[in-house]
């Protein structure tokens, strides 16, 4: 994915549902079309709270989307270019799903299938105040009015809406481009021939434009920031949703350690792959992590990339260019901010330390990845994109801006010898203290002997003044007229005039420091118009830095945990040695690996059993965990692993309950598990765990066998399954259909003197039983409560009644319902009387009748 937009090179790598950032794989033109991916660019997981919001427009027309949104904190425009979208609008879900718009523009005109879509998926988020989607087969009746926007027809008309987007006031265009000069560059940016989409942005502007969306308090001259515009395109990816991402749990919120924060939303990231992974020095690095567990990738080129990266910093050989590198992180900022307030002309003192402080470390960045080797594919693109422009915006920050003495005072101070005419006025101002003191002492001796003091001070706009303490006689203001001068105001017992002097300073020095500042707000300006032009640039470097970040962070964390390269293939393979569990390791120790070997000559469907507490839960989440690390392009916790490239992990393993559903928990179990019967190819990985067991036996174990066997039924399309459940009768009874594409494993254990030992070790076969006893004398349960459930289940296995504690022995009572039996048998419904039966037999009196 080549992503260029008029200022030179610019390679951004971002990602969607159904993709990630493939433009890794190769270089971008200048002149080529901006093309993003959207996951990478901003959004974080739907539980984080953010400040940014985004207005998204849509248009379907002719059986094409088009779509465009702004992100208020970006203040970027990301365009979808026309994509061929049925009334089912599965693509358009996926888009909301990830981005959570604040609001939806629609035509007036739009076709009422994608209206009705919309307000069948729209729910107000009363918590973050966005837009959330409800379960495809659940339809919610909530207020749309403020969620979706209705925008006459005419605002979407193809012509003005192109005339608005060349109406746009892009960084770095020059004031005297020409209409065709401007169509000539927009073009580099976006292609005007996807109509639908083309519409869907004007729209989008209109109604920023409209609401001033961002500069709601500002005057009306100042129009909406738009810093850029990127085409969204879609690639590859492993598509999980929210209930994967916790079941697995690649990330857990939990709440802040801080009272204060508590109550405030404030959360951090609890014990998860994420959390774990994480090593970045730089909140842009932290970001772009994330959108990469968020977004995995199935493109083997882009995660050979990343491997190859990792392996170089992993090397002990590399450890001081490691240690360099992640030094230097800590000082790469988020710029992104900066350039949008210096856009606005509200650049503070800090943002200017943050900028010049991220170009300086990234210029020896740049320097020192030109020194690795160019294999390494970051290496090569860091090399190619750190140009002369950082040198440059370096050098003229450094040469122009005065940070000591800008931080003194609190605004842009500029330096010496940067502006001569600047210079002799601060020459000026600085010598002001002693001519003033001296016009003073000349001023006090023209004055009367009863005055004994004199000052020259100097007031804005006011110019320069003799101050004069009040005496005691000077009661009205008659009594403040002295010869040769001429009253301004009391203030503070002090009498202020105007002299001859004093007004010839006022015409020869003037409002030298309003002057002083302006001046040096004009240099300000030119500096930031300077900069800006290189704003592309300036997020290319920032982006190159995250993304360096992040395979840093990967690498710290494969060093500290002994992870593995693994192999990642387009074969339908998942072959692990040794595997182990990410986050189990770190929790408990020692901690013991496991092999997983599934393809079609060896079987693609795991079926596991094993007494509870054996480690069954954990070694699916294992591998699936696995899976997952490899297609982020991450070293995964194993000896060797061999990973095919999977489209989709599906999971059943974690029930998230919510009274806001309105399902029952096996509801939710169900769904789940439909979503992997239907969607779930080849290339899929889905992992079970006991489903079935939310209602009655029978029905639960017939379900998880039909499931089970419709998979087997497709052959060598069958994705990769791993199933752990507690109904053994599905082996003992042979409930499956055979097939060499089934496996059945279990956890061994061992049995000595009555105590049960868990290994741990996956073997071949099946487990006997569960062990549910013993599992619940660990658990702390009474010994004579587990000794009742161990006789109750005996009994119901051996198909013997079970009787109430309180009652005579079982025997007795076995051979009483032996007696009843045969009484009933026996007995003539006809003749004989069966309320005296029922009353003698069946309902004796506690004396009995037996």
């Amino acid at each position: 994915m080549n992503s260029t937009s008029g200022y030179g090179n610019s390679t951004l790598s971002h990602s969607f549902t159904c993709n990630q950032e493939t433009m890794e794989t190769g270089d971008s033109d200048s002149g080529d079309m901006d093309s993003t991916s959207i996951n990478e660019v901003h959004r974080v997981m739907p539980d984080t709270v953010e400040d940014d919001q985004i207005y998204m427009s849509v248009l379907w027309h002719n059986g094409k989307l088009g779509m465009a949104y702004y992100d208020t904190e970006l203040t970027q425009i990301f365009m979808l270019l026309d994509i061929v979208e049925s009334d089912d609008f599965l693509f358009l879900k996926r888009i909301l799903r990830q981005l959570h718009p604040t609001c939806v523009l629609l035509s007036s005109k739009q076709d009422d299938r994608l209206v009705q879509t919309l307000k069948s998926l729209v729910s107000t988020n009363s918590d973050a105040g966005n837009i959330s989607l409800a379960s495809d087969d659940i339809s919610l009746s909530t207020e749309h009015s403020n969620k979706l926007q209705f925008l006459p027809s005419i605002d979407f008309n193809p012509d003005i809406c192109k005339r608005r987007i060349l109406n746009l006031d892009l960084p770095g265009i020059p004031d005297h481009y020409t209409d065709t000069e401007k169509t000539l560059y927009f073009s580099s940016l976006i292609s005007f021939d996807n109509i639908t989409t083309i519409r869907a942005t004007g729209g989008l502007l209109k109604y920023l434009e409209k609401m001033r969306v961002g500069v709601e308090l500002e005057d009306a001259s100042v129009r909406v920031p738009v810093m850029d515009l990127k085409v969204v395109t879609l690639d590859d990816q492993i598509s999980l949703d929210d209930t994967a991402f916790s079941a697995l749990q690649i990330f857990q919120k939990e709440a802040h350690p801080s009272v204060y924060k508590i109550g405030q939303g404030g959360a951090k990231e609890g014990l998860s792959l994420f959390g774990l992974l994480n090593r970045c020095r730089s909140p842009i690095g932290t970001r772009k992590l994330r959108l990469w567990f968020l977004r995995p990738i199935r493109d083997i080129d882009v995660i050979k990339q990343r491997q190859d990266a990792v392996a170089f910093f992993v090397n002990s050989r590399n450890i001081e260019v490691f240690s360099t590198l992640t030094d230097c992180m800590k000082n790469i900022k988020n710029i992104v901010p900066v350039l949008k307030r210096m856009y606005q002309a509200q650049a503070t003192v800090i943002d200017w330390q943050a900028l010049y402080k991220t170009v300086y470390h990234a210029i020896y960045i740049g320097d020192l990845c030109r020194a690795q080797p160019q294999t390494v594919h970051i290496f090569r693109r860091i090399s190619e994109a750190f140009k002369d422009d950082l040198h440059r915006i370096a050098n003229l920050i450094n040469k122009i801006v005065d940070f000591e003495e800008s931080k003194v005072v609190g605004r842009f101070v500029v330096k010496p010898n940067v502006d001569a005419e600047l210079d002799d006025k601060k020459r000026t101002y600085n010598g002001l203290p002693d001519f003033m003191t001296k016009l003073a002492a000349e001023e006090l001796e023209r004055l009367s002997d009863d005055i004994q003091e004199c000052n020259v001070i100097y007031l804005p706009q006011l110019g320069y003044l003799l101050a004069i303490p009040r005496l005691d006689y000077m009661q009205t203001e008659e009594d403040f007229e002295m010869p040769g001068l001429e009253f301004v105001f009391l203030s503070n017992n002090m009498l202020h005039y105007k002299s001859d002097r004093t007004r010839e300073l006022d015409i020869l020095l003037g409002d030298t420091q309003c002057e002083i500042t302006d001046q040096e707000t004009a240099i300000m300006h030119k500096l930031q118009n300077a900069i800006l032009e290189s704003y592309r640039t300036l997020t290319e470097v920032q982006d190159l830095c995250a993304e360096l970040d992040c395979l840093l962070s990967l690498a710290a964390s494969a060093t500290e945990f002994n992870y593995v390269r693994p192999s990642v293939v387009s074969e339908g393979v998942i072959n692990i040695n040794g595997g182990r569990h990410p986050i189990q390791e770190v929790c408990c120790s020692p901690f013991v690996p496991n092999d997983t070997l599934s393809n079609t000559n060896n079987g693609k469907m795991k079926v596991l059993t094993g007494p509870n507490a054996s480690g069954k839960s954990v070694y699916l989440k294992q591998v699936a965990l696995i899976v997952y690390m490899a297609h982020i392009g991450s070293f995964v916790p194993a000896e060797s692993a061999v990973i095919g490239c999977v489209d989709r992990i599906f999971t059943r393993i974690r029930t998230m309950d919510s009274v806001s559903v309105g399902l029952s928990t096996f509801m939710i179990d169900v769904n789940q598990m439909s979503e992997a019967l239907r969607d779930a190819t080849e290339r899929s990985l889905v992992v079970v765990d006991e489903f079935g067991k939310g209602t009655e036996l029978v029905d639960g174990m017939a379900l998880l066998c039909s499931c089970l066997s419709f998979w087997i039924d497709k052959g060598k399309s069958c994705p990769h399954v791993l199933v752990s459940t507690h109904f053994h009768s599905i082996i003992h009874q042979q409930l499956l259909p055979e097939s060499p594409m089934v496996k059945f494993l279990t956890m061994d254990s061992l049995t000595e003197e009555g105590d049960l030992l868990f290994l741990y070790q996956l073997v071949e076969g099946h487990a006997r039983s569960s062990y549910a006893s013993h599992v619940a004398l660990q658990a702390g349960l009474p010994q004579e409560i587990v000794k009742r459930g161990k006789e109750v289940s005996e009994l119901i296995r051996q198909n013997k009644p079970v009787y109430a504690i309180d009652t005579a022995d079982t025997e007795t009572h076995f051979k009483r319902s032996e007696l009843i039996v045969k009484k009933f048998l026996d007995l003539d419904l006809e003749t004989d009387d069966l309320e005296s039966f029922l009353r003698d037999f069946v309902m004796p009196t506690s004396e009995g009748k037996l």
